[in-house]
């Protein structure tokens, strides 16, 4: 089973980009989220090693932007990144995370190209939160 690149992204923007916008209106729901996507990473039930301290950190600046601590975030750039926690919580993506390894696939690609996308974002909020431990940038391994 092979998907592209191409069509993965498509899907992304199809469905977790739109539900995103839906998400991002109601405080509770970005934090039900968030606090989903944070379970999920803690259980170890979907590890993208390459990226692990990348998805905690976008999970951070997503709780910050609900909670009001963090504002700075375009938001272009909050909606990327609701829609790649969403996609990462749907175990129902372009490949189903049920498949041993290959389920992970699609939400790598996704977190790339999210983090790729936003990575200025990135730096700056890990730089205006060096106070606090879990928005800091990961320490390497």
């Amino acid at each position: 089973m092979f998907t592209s690149t191409k069509t993965i992204l498509k899907i992304f923007s199809q469905t977790a980009l739109i539900h995103a916008n839906e998400v991002l209106r109601n405080t509770q729901d970005v934090n039900q989220l968030a606090d989903l996507a944070s379970k999920e990473l803690e259980a170890g039930k979907k590890t993208i090693l390459s990226a692990q301290g990348d998805c905690k950190t976008l999970i951070s600046m997503l709780k910050a932007w609900a909670v009001g601590d963090y504002k700075e975030t375009p938001w272009t750039s909050i909606v990327l990144i609701a829609g790649a926690v969403i996609y990462f919580v749907n175990p129902l993506d372009a490949i189903p995370d049920i498949l041993p390894a290959a389920g992970l696939i699609d939400d790598a690609t996704v977190i790339g190209f999210v983090i790729a996308s936003v990575k200025q974002d990135i730096a700056k909020f890990r730089s205006q939160n060096t106070g606090h431990p879990e928005f800091s940038a990961p320490t390497p391994a």
